[in-house]
Parts: C-alpha cells; structure tokens; sequence
C-alpha cells in the first residue's frame, strides 16, 4: 500500500468515526431532552387539557328478591315471588384521558357500565340481608365473619346472587362533558355534553378486575397523552394523577376543573387472578378520580385509575389508590383498531418548553401558539398557555434571551452530565485514532526506508552494468592471437 493509499484510509476513517460518534450525540441529545423530568407546573398544564369528566345517565326500573343468608354455612336463598321494584333514575360520574386525537377517550369500565347501577341496587339488598342474619351471630362469630371479609369473598357471592336473580330494564346514555361548560347540574351538564360510544367495555369487571372502557366521541384534533409502559413503575417511584374527585367540589361553579394530586408508588400487587400487576399509590384519590390516568415526570400514561381502600379498611385508617397497567388500554385499542398517536398539543408543547427553557423564546413562543392553534379549542384554551407567552415576551424586552452567550450557557446546563460523556468518549476516540495513526505511520515509514534501501542498491547494479557493458570489446582474446603468431612464425 503506497503513502497516499494509507492517508486516504486514514482520513476516511476519521470520517467514519467522526459521523457515527455525532450521529450518536445528534440522536442521544434530543432522545434524552425529551424524556427528560418536566417540572411539575409545566407537566400539569400539559396533561391537563387531555383529561375529561364522563357522565352517564341510567333510567329505568329493577325488580329485587327478597333474599335470606345464613352466614355461619355461607348460604343465601331467594324468597319465592317477593320482589321489591325499584325506579332507576342514577346519575354517574368519572374522570377519563384522550388517547387519540380523533376522540377516543380512555376510562373506568364501572364509570360506563350498567353493571354499576345493578351493583348499587343489589348491594343495598344484600346488605340488608347480612346485617338480619348477623343479628343472631355471637361476638366471636361476627369477628371471625369481619375478618374473613376483608376480600368481600360472601359478600360478592350474595351481591352476584342477587344480581342473577334480579330483573332489570335499563337505558343508559353516556357523555364527555364540555370542559369550558358552565352549567351547574348533571342533568344540564349532560344536554350538552359530547355524546359518547362506547367501544369497548369489559362488564365482568367484579370478577376479574379489568376495569377499563373506550369511549369515542366525534370529535378531531383533541390533545392525546402519550401511553408509556408500567413497567417502569416501582417502589418508591413518583407517581402523578388528575381527575374530578368529588371531595374537590367546593361548590357547583366549576364542576369540569381537574385536579392534581401526586404521590409514590407505595406498593405492586397481584390480582386474585395473578395475571396482572395492580399499582397501589398514596396520592390522594376519591370518588370520581376513577378513570383518570396515573403518569409519569415525562407526561407519558403508565396506569389508569380504578378504585381505592373499601370502606372497611378506611375506616381503619390509610387510603390508597389503585391504579391498572396501561398495557390493558393498549390492548383494548388494538383489538378495536384505534392506532396509539399522541396528539399534537402534547409534541407542541413538549418541544417549546425545551426552547423555552434553552432560550431559544421566538421559538418557543411559535411552538406554544402552534400547539393551541393546531388543537381543538374547544379542549384547549386559547388563553391556556399564556403564562408562558407572557414570560417570553418579559424575557425578550430584558435582552437576556436568544442572544449567542445565553444560549450558550443553557444548552450547556440542558445537556448536562450527556455533554461530558460525550467529551469523554470523543477523547477516547481520539486517543485510540491517534495510536492506530503513530503505529501505521511507523510501519509505513519502515517500509519506505527499506525500499529506498532496495532502490539505491538497484541503482548500483544499473550503473556497474552500464559501465560493463561500455568497455570496448574484440572477438580473439589476446592469449589467442599471440599463439596465432607463433604458428606462422615455426
């Protein structure tokens, strides 16, 4: 291999080195910013819009046995022909989160499902039955009776019996509520609510706990979450909720403002089924939260919201929230054919927070506008990214943003602990470009001075040859023709 042979090697792999180690850093750098921790105020405001209240209207009528239990056997019988008729006229309430922007809407299967209301109807039958039995119970029975029950297990299979033995005639209607509606009742929240389909629903959810629903509604461009993956939950891990607990209506002026709450990851359970892993945390949920989405520092759905500590346990003390992996809502919306797309709200919002915070405000202010803009505004409020359009113009009459220094000096902070690994793995490359480089050098070098060493020796023989063959020459040598003498002298 010549010289320039081994040069162009060189520098072609300098060149190959240089774009995959920068393809690398252009890659790593805005994966990284945009998984990266928002601070809460920012996550608030983007999750906030996807969050919606559902509402459904059941009417109708149900007729209830009368029912006899015997608990020391764990029997339960139905009178025969004594029913109680019952007029259904139930409102239900619940939190849900957009999950595409063409107006799929993720939430509680028992926020949308008839089997609610026949739950509540058979429960109070059930109830009551226990309660006349229990009378007959000793102390020490009723305790062992209460600490069995810490599963529900006879109090389900009553509740069951009677709902199987009921008769029902029930109508349902459900709604997404207009989130900027300023009705005061459910009954007028509902008139003029987004009436919803619903697209899947799992109504066997006392049984075996997949408690989620998909709804649609028809409407488009609606600021979708992101749905991450539950597996990263773990112990001690930050957890973040938004829903319309009703412990959180102080009054009936604003009944579609989410609240926010937020916690850790307290504990992962098993189903009685152990198919799945249930997420228990201690950030602060009520009746009405169900529904709503457990997600993390990014923004991105881990979980959904679906029930809390029963009343028995409260009673005792701590109340947690239970949250379903997001992995049955990504099931559900395959099986139903609904694509997982993030709305463009969120990748709007995401990317001019980033500006924001790096400086870079004329782009940040164009990301923010575009982000309500390009959104249904009906979800989202013209006014609700405002805070931030107000500090960027702040910013700019004070000159300390978008100039070269400042920017500068946050990237610098953005890429963090990335940047030094970055130098770092830039030098090691470097160094190791350098010894392969001294190393083939000296070979090459070597190898020019052995064949300099041939090419002058090859130019000795040449000359040695050249003079040889310019000597002058005869055809008898000198011994010969002096003999030739002698003969014709005798």
């Amino acid at each position: 291999m010549s010289l320039r042979g081994v040069y162009f090697s060189l520098f072609f792999f300098a060149i190959l080195i240089f774009c995959v180690s920068d393809g690398f850093a252009v890659r790593m750098i805005p994966l990284a910013a945009a998984q990266a921790p928002l601070p809460q105020e920012a996550l608030a405001d983007l999750v906030k819009p996807s969050i919606v209240r559902i509402g459904e209207h059941i009417t109708g009528s149900a007729k209830i046995p009368k029912i006899k239990v015997d608990i020391r056997k764990h029997l339960v019988a139905v009178v025969p022909d004594v029913y109680t008729e019952v007029p259904v006229n139930e409102y239900i309430m619940g939190s849900g989160f957009i999950i595409h922007p063409n107006g799929y809407i993720a939430t509680s299967a028992h926020v949308v499902s008839q089997e609610t209301v026949k739950q509540t109807l058979a429960s109070e039958n059930a109830l009551s039955a226990l309660y006349e039995n229990a009378l007959f119970l000793s102390d020490a029975e009723m305790q062992d009776f209460i600490q069995s029950e810490t599963d529900n297990s006879f109090s389900k299979q009553v509740i069951k019996y009677v709902i199987e033995h009921s008769i029902f005639s029930l109508e349902s209607k459900v709604v997404v509520l207009r989130p900027n509606s300023e009705k005061r009742n459910a009954e007028d929240l509902l008139k003029e609510g987004f009436p919803a389909e619903i697209v899947s629903l799992n109504d066997a959810f006392l049984e075996d706990d997949k408690d989620f629903a998909l709804l649609k509604i028809e409407e488009t461009r609606l600021p979708a979450l992101s749905l991450g993956d539950a597996e990263e939950l773990a112990v001690g891990k930050k957890a973040y909720i938004f829903g319309f607990p009703a412990t959180a209506e102080l009054n009936k002026n604003s009944p579609s403002e989410a609240t926010f709450t937020q916690g850790v990851i307290s504990a992962i359970r098993q189903t009685a089924n152990r198919d799945f892993k249930i997420f228990q945390t201690d950030a602060k949920v009520s009746a009405g939260s169900s529904g709503g989405p457990l997600f993390n520092e990014s923004g991105d759905v881990t979980g959904i919201i679906t029930f809390q500590t029963n009343e028995l346990n409260r009673a005792q003390g701590d109340n947690f929230a239970f949250a379903l992996p997001i992995a049955l809502i990504k099931t559900a919306a395959q099986e139903a054919d609904v694509p997982l797309v993030s709305g463009v709200f969120g990748q709007r919002f995401k990317q001019g927070f980033q500006n924001f915070t790096s400086g870079h405000c004329d782009k940040a202010v164009d990301d923010f506008r575009r982000a309500v803009r390009e959104s249904n505004d009906v979800f989202v409020a013209e006014n609700s990214l405002e805070v931030y359009l107000k500090k960027c113009d702040e910013l700019q009459k004070r000159g300390t943003l978008d100039n070269f220094w400042n920017v500068w000096q946050n990237k610098t902070r953005d890429i963090g602990n990335s940047f030094f690994y970055l130098i770092g793995a830039g030098l090691i490359l470097f160094g190791i470009f350098g010894g392969v480089l001294f190393w083939v050098l000296r070979l090459v070098r070597r190898e020019e001075q052995e064949i300099e060493t041939l090419e002058a020796r090859l130019r000795m023989d040449e000359a040695r040859i050249k003079r040889y063959d310019s000597m002058p020459r005869d055809t008898a040598s000198p011994e010969r023709k002096s003999g030739e003498k002698e003969k014709k002298i005798i």
